[in-house]
């Protein structure tokens, strides 16, 4: 049982589907950098997983300040899957995005997502991620070095993506057109991997997908998430799950079939690897003494990880520096590129990335002052995670 309370009903441009569970005053920075879009035509669809906290509060007081926000609640926690599709069944917009409610996303994110997404005629379109860290640590982006050109993603890519050395493109928060979704949705079973199920489903079925490599989208790493493994019983959803999409569609292509092999192997290992770490915290020394006499190679990979625990455990605290105000553009200390309008963008010619990130590197911890000179500078300033936006005239900086 759901209710739902609805703002305005006017048919949007684009549905954000943001799940929630307890997000506490994260959610105020995620609804606050969707709302701020360039592109204002979009609704919010907040679909709560039954939280106890404060996050609910935050998303109505908002909505009374904004009629594009729409909350889902529900009476019992259902898991991220159920939690979307619930915001799905609701959504009415042209294109579907997806934005957790701890996250953050740039300004221009969603123009500039479907201006590369009509460029390439594709229905799913992903940028990078940029991992920013509570602590303090260093932004990562999640591609890795030297992507920087926009690239096309096909099923045999996708299936291949995290086991071959690449990276795991099941992360990427993609826009996709609803026509193209239709009554597509996530499979409830799965906690974890249910949007690279998903995704995977839309390609199956003849999806065209791009990835740009700016990172528009700013990810939040946390506690909860750096602390978060893989279980047992998340494993096994997910290799049952690929071996029921197989079955699925019979025969095909042979570089898929192989795509498909490679990585249920994957799991399979990580299954067996999960196991054995259950023994060991439900102290079954026996079974676990008896799963490494079976596959020696889990010796010193277990070994690996308990090294990286403790090495983790005794790093020193990252001391940040004080959070700067940063002046952003032409002229300044922090000079970035220069603005180029979505619909100017030369989608096939390489994109900023690494400036991007070292820019947001300038954070420290907690938010940032940002006083940007240009259009140049307040794009850049989208980049910086929480950062507070000052225009030189109310600073006292205009010429």
């Amino acid at each position: 049982m759901q209710n739902i309370e609805r703002g305005p009903e006017a048919a949007p441009l684009i549905s954000v589907v943001m799940a929630n569970f307890e997000a506490g005053e994260k959610i105020v920075h995620a609804l606050h950098s969707v709302l701020r879009q360039s592109l204002s035509d979009i609704e919010i669809i907040v679909s709560d997983d039954c939280s106890g906290d404060d996050s609910l509060a935050h998303v109505r007081r908002l909505m009374e300040m904004d009629g594009r926000i729409k909350l889902i609640t529900a009476m019992a926690n259902g898991g991220p899957a159920r939690c979307r599709n619930r915001a799905l069944d609701a959504a009415r917009g042209e294109w579907i995005a997806v934005v957790d409610s701890d996250d953050i996303i740039h300004p221009e994110r969603f123009e500039r997502l479907i201006a590369a997404a009509e460029a390439h005629d594709c229905d799913i379109v992903a940028d990078d991620l940029l991992l920013f860290f509570e602590d303090g640590s260093l932004p990562k982006l999640m591609l890795g070095e030297g992507t920087d050109h926009a690239f096309l993603v096909s099923t045999e890519r996708w299936i291949l993506a995290g086991t071959d050395g690449s990276p795991a493109l099941g992360y990427l928060k993609p826009l996709i057109r609803a026509e193209r979704l239709y009554a597509l949705r996530y499979d409830e079973r799965l906690r974890i991997g249910e949007d690279f199920d998903l995704i995977l489903r839309l390609l199956l079925d003849g999806g065209r997908m791009l990835v740009v490599p700016e990172p528009f989208y700013l990810y939040r790493r946390h506690s909860q998430s750096i602390s978060h493994r893989l279980s047992v019983s998340d494993m096994e959803a997910m290799a049952e799950r690929q071996r029921a999409i197989m079955v699925q569609h019979g025969t095909l292509d042979g570089r898929i079939t192989a795509a498909f092999a490679q990585r249920l192997d994957g799991l399979q290992r990580g299954l067996t690897f999960e196991r054995l770490v259950a023994s060991l915290k439900g102290r079954r020394f026996g079974s676990a003494l008896a799963q490494v006499a079976r596959r020696p190679g889990l010796a010193p990979k277990l070994l690996a990880s308990i090294a990286e625990g403790r090495q983790r455990r005794a790093a020193a605290p990252v001391v940040a520096e004080a959070s700067p105000v940063l002046v952003l553009g032409a002229g300044s200390d922090h000079a970035v590129p220069d603005y180029v309008p979505s619909h100017l963008i030369d989608w096939s010619a390489p994109r900023p990335r690494e400036i991007w990130r070292d820019l947001a590197g300038r954070r420290g911890q907690g938010a940032v002052r940002c006083i940007p000179l240009d259009a140049a500078g307040e794009y850049a300033a989208g980049f910086i995670p929480e950062a507070v936006v000052s225009h030189p005239e109310r600073v006292g900086l205009a010429s």
